[in-house]
């Protein structure tokens, strides 16, 4: 599987704007990838802030998706106050705990993303894989989780969660345990991590329980 995950800036009271462009026409637009394009979802993490995060098979998908995705973003550069930020690459970890169908209503989602910037990305990914993704597959609130790796040494890592309250709580056990993130740090030059529910989101497949890239 193949992730995109784009970053960019909107101008100060153009979100509603921004919103109904994705609704009435940037979704629709991607009909065209159906079979190849499996999700894309949208969020406003920050102030003036938006994030978009898609799944697809593989990198050919992708570069139809960013000529796509060009043409929606010169249909809105009046409300754009940056270039995107894109962020792609083959998934290198990733479990689905719980189905999310076609056909269901999604009352609740919550995104807790992450964009860091490593020392080394394998050295990272197997402390991940050790001493935390254990404890996030054994909690009743995580949906989904995967990684990639966008460059060298930069890692970006997602998790769906059936609410924030679901996070919250998470970390709140870590925490108790010992500040399991801080085990991290020194593996790290930087990051950014965003917090949020979608508000615009498209899905073409379903997504089955127990699905996992090692």
């Amino acid at each position: 599987m193949y992730a995109v995950a784009v970053t960019i800036l909107f101008k100060e009271g153009k979100f509603e704007e921004l919103k109904d462009f994705f609704e009435i026409s940037g979704l629709p637009a991607l009909e065209s990838l159906r079979g190849d394009m499996h999700s894309i979802a949208f969020f406003n993490p920050k102030d003036n802030v938006n994030l978009g995060i898609a799944f697809m098979k593989d990198k050919e998908t992708a570069d139809k998706f960013a000529e796509i995705r060009k043409e929606n973003l010169m249909q809105i550069q009046d409300i754009l106050d940056s270039s995107p930020a894109v962020y792609e690459g083959e998934m290198i970890t990733g479990k689905i705990l719980k189905d999310s169908l076609i056909e269901e209503s999604k009352e609740s989602l919550f995104l807790a993303f992450a964009k860091l910037d490593v020392k080394n990305a394998d050295e990272y990914m197997s402390l991940q894989k050790e001493i935390y993704l254990p404890k996030l597959e054994e909690d009743e609130g995580i949906i989904s989780y995967g990684a990639f790796k966008s460059d060298a040494n930069t890692l970006v890592l997602f998790e769906f969660w059936t609410s924030h309250d679901a996070k919250h709580d998470f970390d709140e056990k870590l925490n108790a345990e010992g500040n399991l993130y801080e085990k991290f740090m020194p593996l790290m030059n930087g990051f950014e991590d965003y917090y949020g529910e979608p508000y615009a989101m498209r899905q073409f497949s379903d997504f089955k329980a127990g699905r996992s890239i090692n």
